[in-house]
């Protein structure tokens, strides 16, 4: 799906991503359902009449007609091809956290370690694509990259308009991980539709028959063996991270994607015609938002890293086990909207 025109302030990054449901048993999916279809916009800002936000793949790098205001949604599938999203998790994680090297996908029933499950893939089991940023200055009849800092302006999640009467809105599962790399230190933000903390261990349901999942110990798959003079008898299996904290700190936090009622937001700034505010009060613009700065260079970038998955622990109803009917083709948006201040 492509947004509106006319909310697109100047550039735009457009995926589409297809599928198809695997491995369902009866009437539900274990721990989390598939999402097969995934429209993403990702929106940047070129601010004020002297300068002009620019982006590109890494990957172009070497092309320097690469620059533009607009990727399309060609554009971008052809950067991380066609593929099938599995919803995954990659566990705790701090709202301002690098990503951990490995996500993980559906555990199998009785498996509790998350180290222990499959190991996701970018472009395969969750969307990951890396941008280039530079700010050219206009003065006069010169241009040259300079340095200002970058903000979020807006980070839209929704269900899309088409998802149909039959299914659930799946956007609430929908993870936005932002980071940014131009200097020594990188920035990142964790997103969410609703923000807060999401529990990523727990007791589930994985084999469907009804009741939390039971196990031996580990290396006693039958119950055949002892400790001390008393035979192994089963246990409720604790799913996610290291599962030796139970439920008590394994959470995952995140920053809350849009604003209400006036409120400040944490990890956005606010636009209005061109000018940026540290909030919808429209406060003074601060630097505290910035997640990086573009580099007064000819060779040197603000590297952005955006990664979207489905997190397979957000619960619907109360628990973490979805309905497959409800679920499967559900279809969410994804729009960014990056920005530098308006120096008018």
């Amino acid at each position: 799906m492509k947004l509106n025109k006319n909310k697109i302030i100047v550039s735009a990054l457009t995926l589409a991503i297809g599928g198809s449901l695997a491995g369902s048993v009866g009437s539900t999916i274990a721990w989390y359902q598939y999402s097969t279809r995934a429209n993403v916009s990702f929106l940047g800002q070129a601010s004020g009449i002297s300068s002009n936000l620019q982006m590109r793949f890494v990957s172009e790098a070497d092309d320097a007609t690469a620059w533009r205001t607009r990727i399309t949604y060609e554009d971008l599938e052809g950067e991380i091809g066609n593929f099938k999203p599995v919803p995954m998790t990659f566990g705790a994680l701090g709202k301002d956290a690098a990503l951990p090297a490995k996500g993980r996908i559906q555990p199998a029933p009785g498996v509790g370690s998350m180290a222990k499950w499959g190991e996701a893939e970018a472009n395969k089991h969750y969307a990951q694509f890396q941008l280039q940023l530079r700010n050219i200055n206009r003065e006069g009849d010169t241009a040259a990259n300079d340095a200002q800092d970058v903000y979020l302006s807006k980070l839209l999640i929704q269900e899309d308009a088409k998802n149909g009467a039959t299914k659930e809105d799946l956007s609430d599962a929908i993870r936005v991980h932002i980071s940014a790399n131009g200097g020594a230190t990188p920035i990142n933000k964790l997103i969410s539709n609703k923000g807060g903390n999401t529990k990523t261990s727990g007791k589930l349901d994985i084999d469907g028959d009804g009741a939390d999942d039971q196990a031996y110990p580990e290396g006693d798959e039958f119950g055949f063996g002892y400790t001390g003079d008393t035979r192994n008898q089963l246990a409720d299996v604790i799913y996610g991270d290291e599962n030796t904290n139970g439920l008590a700190d394994e959470v995952q936090s995140s920053y809350i994607a849009s604003y209400s009622s006036a409120a400040t937001n944490p990890v956005l700034v606010y636009s209005e015609n061109n000018k940026l505010y540290e909030d919808d009060t429209k406060a003074e613009l601060t630097t505290a938002k910035s997640i990086g700065k573009t580099i007064a260079s000819e060779s040197s970038y603000l590297t952005v890293t955006v990664t979207i998955w489905v997190e397979g622990w957000q619960e619907f109803n109360d628990n973490a086990i979805w309905n497959a009917s409800e679920y499967v083709n559900s279809k969410f948006n994804v729009g960014i909207q990056f920005a530098v201040q308006d120096r008018q």
